[in-house]
């Protein structure tokens, strides 16, 4: 495949991910995603993959573009440094709601903090194990 074709067909995709995260967002923001048990597994499985598509879009993006600048590296994970305790106090603290119009909200913040952890912990294991380890994930 040309290169032309594949930057087009990249650019596509990403515009799809980006669109199915707004759509989602939307969605939700109007409490237009029914609750109910019997839809609650299907809006479970479309935020998932709503979420590990705009995560790994992002990561993706931060490979390229950010990790190989050390001050737009921290600011990225100062950010994600501060998401995880706040959203886990927010939580303990009762400031977070769990009630119907909210949990799509709460789950894929909560779902966007998990991979952050993970990506922190994937950053130190890439950075202070070596060479090899950046081989196990391709950049």
């Amino acid at each position: 495949m040309e290169t032309s074709h594949k930057q087009n067909l990249r650019l596509f995709l990403s515009f799809l991910v980006v669109s199915n995260t707004l759509l989602f967002l939307v969605l939700a923001y109007f409490h237009l995603l029914s609750t109910d048990p019997k839809s609650a597994v299907f809006i479970d499985f479309w935020g998932r993959f709503t979420v590990y598509s705009l995560w790994f879009i992002g990561f993706a993006l931060y490979l390229k573009y950010v990790a190989k600048h050390v001050v737009f590296r921290a600011v990225v994970l100062i950010m994600i440094a501060i998401n995880i305790p706040l959203f886990l106090l927010l939580a303990y603290f009762d400031q977070i709601s769990n009630t119907p119009d909210m949990i799509v909200f709460v789950d894929f913040w909560g779902r966007i903090t998990v991979y952050s952890l993970w990506f922190i912990c994937y950053e130190a294991y890439r950075k202070y194990l070596g060479a090899e380890a950046t081989e196990t994930f391709p950049a």
